[in-house]
């Protein structure tokens, strides 16, 4: 099964070096980047209508959303908040990026649904670390579809 990275942040300099960690990592892996919340909420309201009108048409693409935390127009937060029961759509991870790793927004993070934070990478281990959790959120991802297809 193919694996989509969505790399959610208003800093083109860090979506482009998160996307050249990934791309360098799982170069069969389709990414793609978005610069804001919006973006990422009409992204996801487009591909529910598409799967909505074609409810047969297996999706065989796991999507894992990267988001920054801390971004104008919507935080990471307020976008999670505001996609709320759009994430319908199957299981699709969200780890949180944030250069400030305050206690009570990864609480806040968690209670909505985050499966990781973790701080802005900077260097080659916080790349690694990222990529590592991409990857570890597309192992449970596919268990979790195993899971709910052979019970």
């Amino acid at each position: 099964m193919a694996l989509r990275i969505l790399v959610v942040d208003d800093e083109e300099t860090d979506r482009h070096l998160i996307y050249g960690a990934l791309q360098s990592a799982m170069p069969d892996s389709l990414i793609e980047e978005m610069s804001s919340g919006p973006q990422l909420i009409a992204w996801v309201d487009k591909e529910r209508s598409r799967m909505l009108s074609d409810p047969a048409g297996p999706d065989t693409l796991v999507t894992i959303v990267l988001l920054d935390m801390h971004m104008p127009i919507l935080t990471g937060l307020q976008t999670i908040h505001v996609l709320g029961d759009r994430r319908d759509l199957g299981y699709m991870p969200i780890v949180m990026l944030t250069a400030s790793l305050d206690s009570h927004l990864k609480q806040q993070a968690y209670e909505q649904g985050v499966h990781l934070v973790l701080g802005k990478p900077a260097g080659p281990y916080g790349f690694y670390r990222v990529v590592e959790a991409v990857k570890q959120c597309y192992r449970d991802t596919l268990h979790m579809r195993n899971q709910l297809e052979w019970g």
